[in-house]
């Protein structure tokens, strides 16, 4: 049986996207709250109480996301845009990339700079689309 989740709850995840993402790419991202039960526990639940942390501001917490999941070889897209709403430049990024790199490998540090003209690219886009 699926766990019920208050409207509270939703908001919450909602809000999260908002906060790492920006209001129009995380309004995007949070349609992901409909995707079952898995998506919810962590999305409203787990996700919000972690980035809700204040010991770290959100740039270095997204730098660090890049780092891990640069190292991990994950989809790093997502968080470079995070990085681009919250003014981290691309310099930056790649710095954290090219850390990544030297204490996971550079194959993985590679396989993230290339999402980076991608995200860019996809960034740029949706903000025009807004413009028009």
């Amino acid at each position: 049986m699926e766990q019920e989740f208050t409207q509270e709850e939703l908001v919450r995840g909602r809000n999260m996207f908002h906060m790492v993402f920006g209001p129009d790419y995380g309004e995007e991202l949070s349609k992901q709250l409909q995707d079952g039960e898995f998506n919810k526990i962590l999305m409203c639940r787990i996700a919000p109480e972690i980035w809700g942390l204040d010991s770290v501001d959100i740039r270095t917490k997204i730098l660090c996301v890049i780092a891990v999941c640069t190292a991990q070889k994950l989809d790093v897209e997502y968080f470079i845009r995070a990085g681009i709403y919250h003014e981290i430049s691309r310099r930056e990024m790649e710095h954290v990339m090219l850390l990544a790199g030297l204490e996971a490998g550079f194959p993985a540090a590679g396989i993230a700079r290339r999402q980076i003209d991608a995200a860019f690219m996809a960034h740029d886009e949706m903000v025009a689309s807004k413009t028009l």
